[in-house]
């Protein structure tokens, strides 16, 4: 049987598989568009479909923070917050401006760097930690709360307290706002302001005290 000469037939593969890689490298290096002939002049990169989306990264608060030397403007959907978070160039923060939801006692409940919650025994009140590090809080809770149960028809007297706090400590660990305060009527609730001193924001918050502590209802702001 004849020999036959790969060489040649090997090299010529060879340069037609660099000429792709040639080719596709510079679409890469210049404007990309997925499901489209054309992208817009203004675009790096265009994605066109009537039936699919965007799948962005899916990541845990552990993963998430996992991440080494995060770029500015990295973005990730945090499962644990349940919305896509991004990275100012110093810290984790959600893209939305407020979140409002209900949750059952020992619910976490996330926005930015703070996690609050009611706990399922002790105090019923505001508890707060940080997904990450320790931070310095100052502000007020302005706390309404029933001292007996109202009923469905008559009315029940209730009581007014604030309680302030200056430059306190907050961890990973949950903290009462408000130590002293024991909310035991649904249809109470709280009402925070407070600053992070240690990234510069200021968040409202609310939380209003669900029947048997569940559904209860919370709503944070960041205000700046």
């Amino acid at each position: 049987m004849r020999n036959m000469n790969l060489k040649p037939l090997l090299s010529n593969a060879a340069v037609i598989l660099l000429m792709i890689i040639q080719s596709s490298w510079g679409n890469l290096s210049g404007q990309v568009s997925v499901g489209s002939s054309t992208v817009n002049s203004s675009a790096i990169l265009e994605i066109s479909s009537t039936s699919k989306g965007l799948l962005m990264p899916r990541l845990s608060n552990t993963q998430m923070l996992a991440i080494s030397s995060p770029a500015s403007g990295l973005q990730v959907i945090n499962t644990d917050a349940g919305c896509v978070y991004f990275y100012n160039g110093s810290q984790w923060l959600s893209t939305l401006n407020s979140y409002k939801t209900f949750a059952n006692a020992g619910v976490n409940v996330q926005f930015d760097n703070l996690v609050l919650t009611i706990p399922t025994s002790g105090n019923r009140s505001v508890q707060i930690k940080t997904v990450s590090g320790t931070i310095s809080l100052s502000g007020m809770s302005n706390n309404y709360y029933l001292t007996a149960s109202a009923g469905t028809t008559s009315p029940a007297v209730s009581s007014v307290a604030s309680y302030n706090r200056q430059s306190s400590s907050f961890g990973t660990n949950y903290t009462y706002w408000d130590p002293n305060l024991n909310i035991q009527w649904h249809g109470s609730y709280q009402e925070l302001f407070i600053n992070d001193e240690t990234n510069s924001r200021s968040y409202h918050i609310i939380c209003m005290i669900g029947n048997g502590y569940n559904d209860n209802y919370f709503e944070i702001e960041r205000v700046k």
